[in-house]
């Protein structure tokens, strides 16, 4: 395991150099990745929804209609692309 807070990039890269190897193997037809999502409204502007095996929850602020229980969907992008 590496160092807390850093992304061991060897181990990753090898990840991905396995991953391109195998999608290139495929025929050019077969050549996709999908990643599926679904969410569904549970009260104003509190979505709850699955990707993959996780469960996730979303809303917005008071101020803009939510209750604030959650992170807003633009937290979650931002995070996705902070990582």
């Amino acid at each position: 395991m590496g160092e807390r807070g850093r992304v061991d990039l060897e181990r990753l890269g090898a990840v991905y150099q396995r991953e391109r190897a195998a999608m290139a193997r495929r025929p050019a037809g077969e050549r996709e990745r999908i990643v599926r999502a679904q969410a569904t409204i549970e009260h104003d502007c509190h979505l709850i929804g699955r990707v993959g095996r996780f469960r996730l929850e979303s809303d917005e602020p008071a101020d803009r209609g939510g209750s604030g229980s959650a992170p807003t969907p633009l937290q979650y992008l931002l995070f996705g692309v902070a990582t």
